[in-house]
């Protein structure tokens, strides 16, 4: 375990909202001075070092059927995403993913004539996306991806900011590949919510142990305009997902192992998994950021 000092603003005074064990693994503090929350101490290996070590050759043979599933159908959820890069873009250009996995929204902007390529820690799932959609990924994290400077017009990072354990070198890594005028979007769970304030230690996106940076809009946007972005539109989203899944979160929030084993039998028993449905809490948040021309 790691002491870090807040990614934001460089502070090391923080007040401990959570200790270890009671939302995560990890304790989570809130910055005294800019009210970024974040885990510390935490594990000193990010989650793309275990997702590095994947099998490429299992993961390709033996793709988890439920993380294809929850990304074909989140698909259309970006359909909102598409119409606004289109109307900035109309004469399309080079759109790159961080984070692609499988390649299934990469290859919902390939339908719609885009350039793509992706960026994805694990050889296997980039091979997946090569072999079912033809769309090439570099088997890196970013900052390692060696991707020229203004060279990419589009950017976009779907739920991986929360896992990396620098998001303002990120920030600056993106602005760096983008090209004048060029577009980031990035979306991640928000903590400036009702859900949040209902839910406390029992919020599902708090839960889970790989995410390590916990951003309100405020300080999204404070992150983002300080690595040199402009915010265009911050939009607050939810999430297409099966019956089965909701249930899985009902029980990762009950934090009661007898629960949810109760509810996963349950989805099981009546096949939920077939059961599609959409949802917005308005506790994620999708911001369009410019990097000035």
């Amino acid at each position: 375990m790691q002491y870090v000092r807040c990614n934001l603003c460089g502070s090391d005074d923080y007040t401990i909202l959570f200790e270890p064990g009671v939302a995560q693994i990890s304790q989570i503090v809130k910055c005294n001075c800019c009210n970024l929350m974040y885990a510390n101490p935490r594990s000193k290996d990010a989650d793309h070092v275990g997702i590095e070590t994947w099998n490429p050759d299992w993961v390709l043979s033996n793709p988890d059927r439920q993380k294809l599933e929850k990304e074909s159908l989140q698909v259309k959820d970006y359909e909102s995403t598409q119409k606004f890069l289109n109307e900035y873009y109309p004469q399309k250009g080079k759109l790159l993913e961080i984070g692609s996995s499988f390649g299934y929204l990469l290859n919902f902007f390939k339908k719609d004539e885009w350039q793509v390529m992706g960026v994805e820690p694990n050889l296997g799932q980039c091979k997946y996306a090569e072999s079912h959609f033809g769309i090439k990924a570099i088997p890196s994290i970013l900052e390692k991806a060696e991707i020229s400077e203004k060279s990419v017009d589009v950017v976009l990072m779907i739920h991986v900011i929360e896992h990396v354990p620098d998001p303002y070198r990120t920030f600056q890594e993106v602005y760096r590949i983008l090209k004048p005028g060029g577009v980031f979007v990035v979306e991640t769970p928000r903590y400036d919510t009702l859900v949040f304030k209902l839910l406390g230690k029992r919020e599902r996106s708090l839960s889970c142990n790989g995410h390590i940076y916990f951003f309100t809009s405020q300080t999204l946007e404070k992150m983002a305009t300080q690595a040199g972005f402009t915010m265009l539109k911050l939009d607050y989203v939810g999430r297409s997902l099966t019956l089965d899944r909701l249930f899985y979160n009902f029980g990762v929030m009950s934090k009661n192992k007898l629960i949810k084993d109760k509810l996963n039998d349950f989805s099981k028993k009546f096949n939920l998994n077939r059961v599609r449905i959409s949802i917005n809490a308005r506790d994620m948040q999708r911001a369009y950021l410019m990097k000035p021309a």
